[in-house]
């Protein structure tokens, strides 16, 4: 409280008028310490019987069993793999064109797991073109454990299995030596199939012995990771598309209709293309399905199939096999980041930033200094991106991503992995919600009416994340039900509501753990309620689409950790305190409306940017005003925003000329400032 009054002054008030008060005010806190100070010696002793109960019961560290991954070979049956031709063919004329160049030319062939990258390879490996066109052909599974040695071993044991038996004690430079020399007599197609490492170290020696290799010899390389390209110095980095619904049709009825005849296939067949369609492109999972459906003799089997949810089927675990590979190749902080995604819906359109500041709200990007999380926020999206989590990126004119989705079968398999923990819940009208018998701690309600509370029996208190969804529809009385007892909340969104200023005055005070408040496109909010302003551990706060809102709160300026502000789409706002000037740790600031011909005591202005140097990102602003005050501008500092990218100025006023606006913000040459004039 001390650090939201700005003048720092206000205890100083009260000791010199009333030294009674202050002096109470001091015993208060002598008992409120005391009783912080027993509640942490009960947890202490509550922890120490913990302990000794583990010594009691004899409990120990369990290790985590990860799926092993399969090793690959080059042999196939080619007649089974479908769907790649085109992409095979395209492949082929590139390993056939002589390059000469110094080092040996690379193909990575990039893809989530499941879409068929080592099907391609294995079709192209053994295409008779290939066998003929390069002396050698040789097949490794670099699977990690990365080892150089074993791999350096096997490529030997192809090349002369005679040379790799006469070293009595083969050292990885002995086997190099080896290899470099054979390979100078050699046109060789090296197959690297599912390479998980990316460290430059594992391949600088290898690179090094392949280059002795005759002109024309090539590798190819299968990855789910961009990473890996980059490393291999790949001028040729394929991305796998996914399979239309007509290729998932023909792989799974493949195995499905193994050995029936005709009419069976005639009966089945409308109902397996409907669950090939739930492949969504991914032949693997239609190869898994197809073999499960062969023992499955009747429609009412099929039906089954159809209707079951993946990711609670009993075969979940078969299908989602390639991405638990993926999933425990992560590094721990990155995995709890994916998994929180299964709050999202199905096919839902995901803002990078605002899926950051969610990660933040848990608590999952802690760090030293200001900018950090944001920063470490954005290395692990990108880390997720270009392992194929995400996909149908959206990005602004300078190529970084505003959004993304995630694949269908990505979004059942983190549901598959946070079950019980993170739940949709569709709650029919008048009727009531229990969650009594989960350990739900992250709900997505959505409620097509509001005439009973559904809150009003759950368990909801050790929520940790709160989505609600309704139409349009107001929720009554519930919302003061929800405040009071749900403490723990560190994420609330309401979503299309029909929301009044007094629905969520009212108990804000109690979401004490609070860092993310999202109203998304909520409608009958016309001004933002002082209350919010008591959230003082709030760290985001999403207006996004609220149309009816005109005034943000005065109080504003107690915020003093909000980080993140989006008031983007929102036409009837014209109220923005002068308070926000005091949000020293905002990092984005999105759809803001300042003065530019005054500095007055009521509404934000453009020289209130003067302490806002943490800014980062895109800034969009609209200057209001007739005329341009030069010192107001030139108070705004843009030299020391050093995390803005780019700046888009709206000028509303047809008296303010661009040039006078860019000569008295006076932006760094490294800032990109883009001036437009409202018609």
């Amino acid at each position: 409280q001390l650090q939201t009054d700005p003048s720092g002054s206000a205890s100083v008030r009260k000791w010199k008028v009333c030294p009674f008060v202050s002096c109470f005010s001091s015993g208060s806190q002598v008992v409120r310490r005391y009783n912080i100070a027993t509640k942490i010696k009960e947890v202490n002793e509550e922890v120490d019987e913990i302990v000794k109960d583990k010594v009691r019961f004899e409990l120990i560290k369990r290790k985590i069993n990860q799926p092993k991954r399969p090793e690959t070979t080059s042999f196939v049956d080619v007649s089974e793999l479908i769907g790649r031709d085109a992409m095979k063919e395209e492949i082929i004329s590139i390993l056939l064109c002589d390059y000469k160049c110094r080092n040996v030319p690379t193909i990575t062939l990039v893809g989530m797991g499941g879409i068929g990258k080592t099907a391609l390879a294995q079709l192209i490996y053994n295409d008779h073109r290939i066998q003929t066109h390069f002396s050698k052909t040789i097949w490794v599974c670099a699977s990690d454990p990365f080892d150089q040695t074993q791999i350096a071993r096997a490529i030997l044991g192809d090349l002369d299995p005679d040379s790799l038996i006469s070293l009595k004690t083969p050292t990885l430079q002995s086997v190099l030596s080896k290899i470099s020399e054979k390979l100078t007599r050699e046109k060789f197609l090296f197959v690297f199939d599912d390479v998980w490492t990316d460290r430059d170290q594992d391949w600088e020696t290898l690179k090094v012995a392949f280059k002795y290799g005759m002109p024309g010899s090539c590798i190819l390389v299968t990855t789910r990771k961009e990473s890996v390209a980059r490393r291999m110095e790949s001028p040729h980095v394929v991305p796998l598309q996914l399979l239309s619904e007509e290729m998932c049709w023909l792989i799974l009825s493949q195995k499905a209709f193994s050995g029936r005849s005709q009419a069976s296939r005639e009966i089945l067949e409308d109902i397996g293309r409907e669950i090939a369609n739930k492949c969504k492109g991914l032949p693997l999972a239609a190869k898994t399905i197809g073999g499960l459906l062969q023992d499955k003799q009747g429609r009412e089997e099929w039906q089954n199939v159809l209707n079951n949810v993946i990711w609670k089927s009993s075969f979940a675990h078969e299908i989602f096999s390639p991405l638990l590979l993926s999933y425990y190749d992560l590094p721990s902080p990155i995995r709890q980041c994916l998994s929180y995604c299964a709050i999202f819906p199905k096919s839902f359109t995901i803002y990078k930033d605002e899926l950051i500041q969610c990660w933040m709200a848990q608590g999952y990007l802690n760090s030293d200094g200001n900018r950090r999380r944001e920063l470490k926020g954005e290395d692990y999206f990108k880390y997720l991106a270009t392992r194929s989590f995400f996909q149908d990126f959206e990005k602004d004119t300078s190529g970084s991503i505003i959004s993304c989705k995630m694949h269908d079968m990505v979004h059942e398999f983190v549901q598959f992995l946070t079950e019980h923990r993170f739940v949709t819940e569709v709650v029919a009208r008048n009727s009531t919600l229990d969650l009594s018998s989960k350990r739900v701690r992250h709900l997505r309600l959505v409620i097509p009416s509001w005439d009973a509370s559904p809150l009003s029996t759950c368990l909801i208190e050790k929520l940790r994340s709160l989505v609600v969804v309704s139409d349009g529809l107001s929720p009554g009385d519930g919302l003061q039900d929800l405040f009071s007892r749900s403490k723990l909340l560190r994420f609330l969104e309401f979503d299309w509501l029909r929301l009044r200023p007094e629905q969520i005055a009212g108990g804000m005070k109690n979401l004490i753990h609070l860092r993310y408040l999202s109203l998304i496109s909520c409608s009958g909010l016309e001004n933002l309620p002082e209350s919010v302003c008591e959230l003082i551990n709030l760290q985001s706060l999403n207006l996004r689409d609220c149309l009816d809102l005109k005034k943000l709160a005065v109080g504003m300026g107690k915020l003093i950790n909000l980080r993140y502000l989006c008031i983007k789409e929102c036409p009837s706002l014209s109220y923005y305190p002068k308070g926000i000037r005091h949000l020293t740790s905002l990092t984005r600031l999105s759809g803001i409306k300042m003065r530019v011909d005054q500095s007055d005591g009521n509404e934000f202005s453009i020289g209130d940017l003067e302490n806002l140097d943490l800014l980062g990102g895109n800034l969009c602003v609209e200057l209001i005003g007739d005329a341009l005050n030069w010192a107001e501008a030139n108070r705004a500092k843009l030299h020391n925003k050093i995390h803005l990218k780019r700046t888009d100025i709206w000028i509303c006023s047809p008296n303010i000329k661009k040039e006078e606006v860019l000569k008295a913000l006076n932006p760094p040459s490294t800032l990109l400032v883009e001036l437009f004039d409202y018609q």
